[in-house]
């Protein structure tokens, strides 16, 4: 409903991305501890946004939201923590330079290139895209690293007929729906 869907709508949400990485927390009972989970899933050097930095999708379990949402966190206070949160040091993204002084092209190019500065997950929180999806199955989550900054996310309604028996055009947001 954020991106001017009503609720009632049936979207699709796609994005270029890797296989998700489970995190599991079974253990924490504030947001703090469940999101330090998914930024930790989301700070390993093996995914595309560690190197390119651009759109993800983090699948928060219900079980995981209810504990969340049950101390006042909005959808706006857990984007901005992963945000803040994931991030590698440009130091183990080269692998301190054993192979030579390496100048990371998918990097954009305002982030610094010196050994401890902190290379983002994603340019800012708007490039987190958040679900709450899933059932009763434990206190699950899951982050989905994007294709780095080489693609962006399209969301889209799905046609559905009206009562007329014409069909409804698809509503479009951000420019993304242009045929």
């Amino acid at each position: 409903m954020e991106k001017g869907f009503g609720s009632e709508d049936s979207t699709v949400f796609v994005l270029a991305a890797e296989p998700p990485h489970s995190v599991t927390n079974h253990v924490a009972n504030d947001p703090e501890g469940i999101l330090d989970s998914i930024a930790s899933a989301m700070s390993t050097i093996a995914n595309n946004n560690a190197v390119s930095s651009g759109h993800c999708a983090v699948i928060i379990g219900p079980e995981h939201a209810r504990t969340i949402a049950g101390k006042g966190w909005t959808r706006h206070d857990v984007r901005s923590y992963l945000a803040m949160h994931s991030y590698n040091l440009f130091s183990e993204l080269t692998f301190d330079q054993r192979y030579g002084k390496i100048y990371n092209r998918n990097l954009p190019k305002w982030y610094k290139r010196e050994p401890g500065s902190r290379i983002p997950i994603v340019p800012s929180a708007d490039h987190i895209h958040l679900f709450v999806v899933g059932g009763e199955a434990g206190r699950f989550s899951a982050f989905i690293p994007g294709w780095g900054h080489m693609s962006s996310p399209v969301l889209r309604s799905i046609e559905a007929v009206d009562g007329s028996g014409a069909g409804k055009v698809p509503i479009c947001v951000d420019g993304t729906c242009y045929l």
